[in-house]
């Protein structure tokens, strides 16, 4: 019966169209032509967008089946044109599909469907004038693997196939005929599908209505009124039973959010995920606490169960693969962070991810423990010094069709993108502070998209911390520092210094975080102290007399980093001079730095391993040797002030 349908409307359709020929000539036909010339298939640049005309709203009617990819029905598009002297509508539809025909403002029309993208000729439009495009089509357009806009597959545990679509980041066309344009959400959605009765269809917003067709087919009716971007936009389909819990956020004074779960309807399904799912409701509430009220509670929340690895954050309707608690937070977190708020490009995915990512850590923090929530972070760290390249943002260059998981990183954009959250945390230093960025930040930008630079810049105005540099050192930087201490008592107290190095010579090279060093004087007593780094290499004076038996730096794993050497002088550094030269390895400035106070002039001399001397000068203060343009190597820093002579090695990147 499944395919009969199908059948039917494919028929119907293409006698339709029949009348109207295909174009395949764009070219001279629309004074636009150039901006569509290279679509995204043929170049790195998928930023382009056709942006003459803004979606209103979309209207989806289909025909679905849980064992195929083949979709079938009509797509509604209304527009209004956004410039003067528009004659060409653009969209994209995978060619392996069939496009049925299309009517443009009512009338059918013929347009050009080559390489996976429509192009509409029309008569010229200027701004303000209205669109409608409504385009029949049908077939099935898989090719597999985890970016397939539409995919089936069979559970084995319970024996139920399914469908469902993934459309992010470049596969909604997989499905419907789109504007994959970021920048342009829509305004409301409504999406009908109909499959056999046995079966249920869960996608986006509320389900208004379940109409029996009088056969062996229902319809599902879900709307949305909340503004959607293009790739949030789903459905999954499947024998499902409904499991329904309710979260009651302390903003709603009582009232509650739906939180709707389309499961495998088997006796087993239920009891194997109810008490994972039952938390569903305690992760929203402490969302809505710390992140501000669920941002679409006026419909719901849910989860589609489909053989996904993983869960892809659909609006207010999740497809996840389990619902194990760090995904279960995790895509759930996205609503707030990569839903409401989305990403301008997707080289600014961390709005996305790296957010939603932060969620699992906090929601083993506030709802498991502290341990767990160290041990999450701990292993992110881990993985991201597991490379010493790449950057949380995603170059432009980087951006293309066909390189889906660069984009995905998951060291970079989850577990780096999740830890320069919790860096940033630690700079703000208070809480309260913090998650009223992140509130003020979510409110600034609700229904609408961000780049990584408007969120630095809210969370700047809101906290009034200048973030120029974190931004530059851990977001558009790449690396991570090693720091090294050294420590040794005078007559003052403890003197540390903290000297750090870059993970590689093409990494950021200095890193301004300050740093939390924990001092063990045993006995469990013990206490901590933050040293300001303002340079590769920085001297810091205490009043401390007693005796440590543990210097730990970073005790609490804010920062990403390693920890190179720590240690007490005994010779080398207690010298007299109060020498210290860093940092060792050195790839560009090398410090030389007396903690003692001295008025004596000290000849210094920078020599390589024969004793060759390379470079010497006079002074009575610091100095900065420039080695950057130094071979690769181990040279000595000779200090001399007419009494003493100290002399240190280094080793040269």
């Amino acid at each position: 019966m499944k395919r009969s349908l199908l059948f039917v409307l494919t028929a119907l359709a293409m006698f339709s169209f029949a009348q109207v020929p295909y174009n395949q000539n764009i070219e001279h036909k629309c004074s636009h032509q150039h901006h569509f010339e290279q679509s995204f298939k043929n170049t790195n640049d998928v930023t382009y967008v056709a942006d003459l005309y803004d979606m209103h709203f979309v209207h989806l009617d289909l025909e679905v089946e849980s064992t195929s990819t083949a979709v079938g029905g009509s797509a509604l598009m209304l527009a209004k044109v956004t410039s003067d002297n528009l004659d060409t509508i653009y969209l994209e539809l995978n060619e392996a599909l069939t496009l049925d025909s299309m009517r443009f403002n009512g009338e059918l029309v013929s347009p050009t469907f080559v390489d996976s993208e429509i192009f509409l000729v029309v008569d010229e439009m200027n701004a303000g004038d209205d669109i409608e495009v409504l385009t029949y089509y049908h077939g099935g357009a898989s090719s597999g693997g985890f970016f397939s806009g539409i995919t089936s597959d069979y559970n084995n545990t319970y024996g139920k196939n399914v469908t469902w679509t993934l459309s992010e980041p470049f596969s909604a066309r997989d499905w419907w005929p789109v504007r994959q344009n970021l920048k342009d959400k829509i305004d409301s959605v409504y999406q009908d599908y109909t499959c056999v009765n046995t079966e249920k269809v869960g996608a986006n917003g509320l389900l208004t209505e379940v109409v029996d067709n009088g056969g062996l087919t229902t319809t599902y009716k879900w709307k949305t009124n909340y503004p959607i971007s293009y790739y949030l936009m789903a459905f999954s389909v499947s024998e499902y039973q409904e499991y329904n819990v309710y979260a009651k956020p302390t903003q709603l004074n009582g009232d509650s959010v739906l939180i709707q779960n389309f499961i495998y309807d088997h006796p087993n399904c239920l009891p194997n995920n109810k008490a994972d799912i039952d938390r569903s409701t305690e992760i929203m509430e402490l969302l809505s606490d710390l992140y501000g009220l669920y941002p679409f509670h006026e419909e719901k929340y849910g989860n589609c169960l489909a053989e996904i690895g993983g869960g892809m954050e659909h609006q207010t309707m999740t497809t996840i693969g389990s619902f194990e608690f760090g995904l279960n937070t995790h895509e759930m977190g996205h609503q707030w962070y990569g839903d409401n708020v989305t990403c301008a490009t997707w080289s600014d995915i961390w709005i996305n991810e790296g957010f939603a990512s932060y969620s699992e850590y906090l929601g083993d923090q506030y709802l498991n423990s502290q341990g767990t929530a160290d041990s999450w972070m701990s292993s992110a760290h881990n993985n991201i010094m597991s490379s010493n390249s790449g950057s949380v943002y995603v170059p432009e260059n980087e951006v293309y069709y066909g390189n889906e998981w660069r984009i995905f990183d998951g060291r970079l954009t989850y577990k780096k993108g999740a830890a320069i959250l919790h860096s940033l945390r630690y700079l703000i230093n208070d809480d309260d502070l913090f998650f009223g960025a992140l509130q003020n930040y979510t409110v600034d930008f609700t229904d609408q998209i961000a780049t990584g630079m408007d969120f630095k810049n809210s969370v700047s105005d809101y906290t009034g911390i200048n973030l120029d540099s974190y931004f530059e050192q851990w977001y558009f930087g790449e690396g991570y520092p090693t720091y090294s201490i050294e420590y040794y008592y005078a007559d003052a107290g403890m003197h540390l210094t903290v000297s750090h190095t870059a993970s590689a010579a093409f990494a950021t090279s200095y890193f301004d975080l300050p740093l939390e060093v924990k001092l063990n004087f045993g006995a469990s007593q013990d206490t901590i102290i933050k040293i300001p780094i303002t340079s590769n290499l920085v001297s810091f004076q205490t009043e401390i007399t007693q005796p440590v038996i543990q210097v730990v730096a970073d005790p609490n794993n804010w920062i990403i980093n390693k920890v190179g050497s720590i240690s007490v002088g005994t010779s080398e550094l207690q010298n007299e001079l109060g020498l210290v030269v860093g940092p060792n390895p050195v790839k560009d400035d090398l410090q030389i730095v007396f903690n003692e106070e001295s008025n004596q002039l000290k000849e210094i001399s920078l020599l390589d391993l024969s004793g060759r001397e390379i470079e010497s000068f006079s002074t009575m203060s610091n100095h900065t040797f420039d080695m950057s343009s130094y071979p690769a190597g181990t040279y000595l820093v000779k200090v001399n002030d007419g009494q003493s002579v100290v002399t240190k090695k280094v080793l040269k990147r």
